[in-house]
């Protein structure tokens, strides 16, 4: 029996709990960790199966230091790109690559790699084995970052391109690539989770509501959870005294949709200043209960074996918080799903969210062809480059280069009812408010799964939001504890 090769939707689901097991790994070690098929994370990348013991970056292989001023100009021959092994990534790198051919003269291999890529890079630099260029997550970046093995690139790419990080890149794209005023990648993707709700229109209009919901009724967001939380409760499904289809489902990505409403309340989950989370605060009461206590109290949502994308697409619940794959994939299963944006949490006032990044090319201090490096980077920092990626998914919903807030000639198919083209206009309208996690707090991964975990304990009535804010700091302040002590074996 031949491979089965991952889907789309394998591939979310792998992302939400692999790459935190991912990073884990890359931080303690050259051997890659086996992914988790977990939600309590992100696209791709938080952890919600992680494993739980703290990570050992003190541990990682030393990574030779960068060199003080870059060899001669080569040829290029033999350069390398690594990247994601995964169908459609590998067909963008390879139109990368021809683009490249076609802009340089210089021919770049593509080497796929199977996940975890920062782990891979960590034991090739120690080898001498390192590509040119890599495609990777800039939130898994952390122990390349201690290993100070990436190539800066504000100067020679950005500044060489006459491109301006903060214009020219959209939404919490940058951030995910910036660590101690550096930048350290390229970004070609944007925050895909946290800020999106699921709605089956068709029940909605069957139900004589859609002049009052969103998006039927022509708004973008709920107006608030009180709002999200009657459709959810009107749409449920119960036979025989049995909820046979729940009517909200808000479980996986947990973190990134938690903090985002922490955020709109006007708290700061993290001060990078300050060295402090503020998780265990009056804010973040009132946000974990808004996100997990109080559904779950009104009976309309309960904890799940699985992700909230799985359970909309399974015909299991009728609303699906945090991840708006359901919307784009959902016609293909028989489900009509379109996206609004969260809840307001103040009255009259958008919502405020933390997105985790996504993709973006980078390249080791020590490559073998910084000519070639940087030449490729500064491709990424074109439209030309960042298309010839985009047409990925058969047109990229969450985008990163701001020339594309119009676009629609990286679609497949660009009719305006196409769900990609629909979707993509509606995460294009909740960019501006979306910042990255930011930095100094130690393993995200870590902290990706703390959240995820407390949520669930929450959903199930184990603990209440009280508790469980202060479980949530407890661990994010443990597992900072360990990074320090970590940081000064490096």
């Amino acid at each position: 029996m031949g491979e089965k090769k991952p889907t789309r939707r394998d591939f979310l689901k792998f992302g939400a709990g692999a790459a935190g097991a991912a990073f884990l790994a890359a931080c303690g070690s050259g051997v890659p960790a086996t992914p988790a098929a977990s939600g309590n994370g992100g696209v791709p990348g938080s952890a919600g199966s992680a494993a739980t013991t703290a990570p050992a970056a003190a541990a990682a292989t030393a990574v030779p230091a960068a060199a003080s001023a870059a060899p001669a100009a080569d040829s290029g021959a033999g350069a390398v790109l690594w990247g994601l092994k995964y169908d459609p990534h590998v067909e963008a790198y390879g139109r990368l690559a021809d683009l490249f051919k076609k802009t340089t003269g210089t021919e770049i291999k593509v080497e796929p790699q199977d996940w975890p890529l920062e782990t891979k890079m960590i034991a090739a630099l120690a080898a001498g084995a390192q590509p040119d260029v890599v495609c990777i997550m800039g939130k898994v970046l952390l122990p390349l970052h201690l290993q100070k093995a990436l190539l800066p690139l504000t100067e020679a790419v950005f500044k060489a391109k006459g491109v301006d990080p903060v214009k020219d890149f959209v939404g919490d794209a940058i951030g995910a690539y910036t660590y101690q005023n550096e930048i350290w990648g390229v970004p070609v993707e944007s925050n895909q989770v946290g800020q999106v709700v699921n709605v089956p229109v068709d029940d909605v209009k069957a139900a004589g509501l859609a002049e009052k919901y969103p998006p039927t009724n022509g708004k973008l967001y709920f107006e608030s959870y009180d709002d999200m939380w009657a459709l959810a409760k009107a749409l449920q499904v119960t036979k025989d005294g049995k909820v046979t289809r729940w009517g909200l489902s808000s479980k996986g990505w947990d973190t990134q949709s938690y903090l985002g409403i922490l955020r709109s309340l006007g708290g700061t989950w993290w001060d990078n200043n300050a060295k402090k989370f503020g998780i265990n605060s009056d804010a973040g009461i009132q946000a974990m209960k808004l996100f997990a206590e109080t559904p779950v109290k009104m009976g309309i949502e309960t904890e799940l074996d699985q992700t909230h994308v799985d359970a909309a697409l399974a015909g299991k619940v009728a609303i699906a918080r945090g991840n708006g794959t359901p919307a784009v994939q959902g016609l293909d299963l028989g489900y009509h799903f379109e996206l609004a944006g969260a809840p307001r949490v103040k009255p009259g006032v958008d919502p405020l969210f933390i997105g985790e990044g996504g993709w973006g090319f980078a390249a080791p201090a020590k490559s073998k062809h910084p000519d070639v490096s940087l030449k490729f980077l500064q491709m990424m920092c074109t439209e030309e480059g960042q298309m010839a990626y985009a047409q990925i998914y058969s047109g990229l919903l969450g985008y990163a280069w701001a020339g594309f807030k119009n676009d629609t000639k990286r679609f497949k198919n660009d009719n305006p009812n196409n769900p990609n083209v629909k979707a993509s206009k509606f995460y294009t309208g909740l960019l501006s408010q979306t910042q990255y996690y930011g930095e100094g707090y130690g393993y995200i991964s870590q902290i990706e799964k703390a959240g995820g975990d407390t949520c669930s304990l929450v959903r199930q009535g184990k603990i209440d939001s009280a508790t469980a804010v202060k479980q949530f700091q407890d661990l994010c302040e443990a597992q900072y504890k360990q990074f320090l002590e970590d940081s000064k074996k490096v």
